[in-house]
């Protein structure tokens, strides 16, 4: 199994202290993980103190639970209608993200799922 695209970029871990869990060693991801270059880039898509929150993103926090959900349906190559992420303050660790469309049941993305995420809201659009 390898890391995703993100944790295997040398130039990636910029922190002192310990090497990134990749969430993506497997075929989709998973909650085992700690500072994942993916997972992180999901997170600062949706979290306030990043950047401004863009259109079709809902995020809300709760006693240190962040969570929010991102509109995808218009991301080419996905079935799916929203991407729902929850994590623990700013912290490394992603608890969960979740596909979710009207027709199945939620199911964790894959790394090429979230990386097509990543790269529709880094675009800009009116």
């Amino acid at each position: 199994m390898s890391k995703c695209k993100k944790c295997s970029d040398p130039d990636y871990k910029d922190w002192v202290g310990d090497a990134p869990k990749c969430a993506f060693m497997g075929d989709r991801f998973s909650p085992e993980n700690w500072n994942c270059g993916t997972a992180n880039a999901i997170r600062d898509i949706c979290y306030e103190g990043q950047q401004p929150i863009p259109q079709g993103v809902d995020y809300q926090y709760y006693d240190d639970n962040k969570y929010a959900t991102i509109k995808i349906y218009e991301v080419e190559g996905i079935n799916a209608d929203a991407l729902w992420i929850g994590w623990y303050k700013t912290r490394g660790a992603t608890q969960a993200i979740w596909l979710l469309d009207q027709y199945d049941e939620p199911r964790p993305p894959t790394e090429a799922e979230c990386l097509a995420i990543i790269a529709y809201y880094q675009k800009e659009r009116p």
